[in-house]
């Protein structure tokens, strides 16, 4: 049975960030879920098929801690298993980093939105009518935790990453992964659409590898 390729996006972008990849992954069965900051939600449902889960950023996380959908292999692109740092996870992101934004997006959700963006290296979707959505991600993002999940299916991962990613550290990229992780010396935050043949490939080598 041809296998399903799932595709999540991160906080504060939505389905469009695949526009690069999707027709490199021409052949394959391909879905792109909407985790519904900028709309109308459109996930993923259960499937017969294997599923390849494709996560870029939160979307990562959403398929390690946020769902209970079942998968055969997982890519990670610019992902983590844990945003924040903790006393058993040094290499995240200060906490009061987070903290600051949130208070902030409470009080001045479009600066933060175009700033985060900026920091990203390129656009993203301009501030819906809600933004409610947007600020539970970001709640999301400091509580959310699926490392016990990553430590049970390593073998199933592949992940990659950009040395110069200004949101995820490599030191953070690298604690999550480690030996799973392939390294991009550029890219940014946005490797679905600075690097998609390098997505693409990495997904590709999911679906041969089941």
């Amino acid at each position: 049975m041809k296998p399903r390729i799932t595709l999540v996006h991160g906080w504060s972008y939505d389905a469009s960030i695949w526009r690069e990849v999707l027709p490199l992954l021409n052949g394959l069965d391909v879905e792109a879920a909407d985790l519904g900051f900028f709309g109308k939600s459109a996930l993923p449902q259960l499937c017969d098929a294997p599923r390849i889960a494709v996560g870029h950023s939160l979307g990562v996380l959403w398929w390690l801690a946020l769902t209970d959908l079942p998968w055969a292999k997982l890519v990670a692109i610019n992902g983590f298993p844990r945003f924040t740092a903790a006393a058993d996870f040094p290499a995240g992101v200060a906490p009061r980093v987070l903290e600051r934004m949130i208070k902030r997006f409470a009080v001045a959700p479009a600066a933060v939105l175009a700033d985060f963006h900026t920091a990203c290296g390129g656009a993203g979707p301009d501030l819906p009518a809600d933004p409610a959505p947007l600020a539970a991600g970001l709640r999301t993002l400091g509580e959310a935790d699926g490392r016990a999940v990553l430590a049970t299916r390593l073998d199933d991962v592949l992940a990659l990453a950009a040395r110069d990613d200004a949101i995820v550290p490599a030191a953070l990229s690298e604690a999550a992964f480690g030996p799973r992780l392939e390294w991009l010396p550029q890219g940014s935050h946005l490797l679905p659409l600075t690097h998609p043949q390098a997505c693409a490939r990495l997904i590709r080598r999911a679906v041969d590898s089941l």
